[in-house]
């Protein structure tokens, strides 16, 4: 019953203490390949040459500020009277 409960603990420590990661959008790379076969684009390149013969530039790049986009803005300190 002891070892039960330990190892119920440790699950649930280690379920909680798991954070989220940053996830990677297609908006976050520059670079496209084109599939033509399916008419399908894979947007997770950073340079051409990852991307292969077939690259475009990604449309709805964002830019290195994009992936700052969901972090939580500072509060500014209210006025001095």
């Amino acid at each position: 019953m002891r070892t039960r409960l330990v190892i119920l603990a440790a699950l649930a420590g280690a379920i909680f203490s798991v954070s989220p990661g940053a996830a990677q959008s297609p908006q976050s790379y520059p670079y496209c390949a084109l599939d033509t076969s399916i008419g399908a684009t894979s947007c997770y390149y950073s340079s051409r040459e990852q991307c292969g013969s077939r690259c475009i530039e990604n449309p709805s790049y964002r830019g290195p500020q994009g992936a700052m986009a969901s972090t939580p803005a500072r509060r500014r300190a209210a006025p001095r009277h």
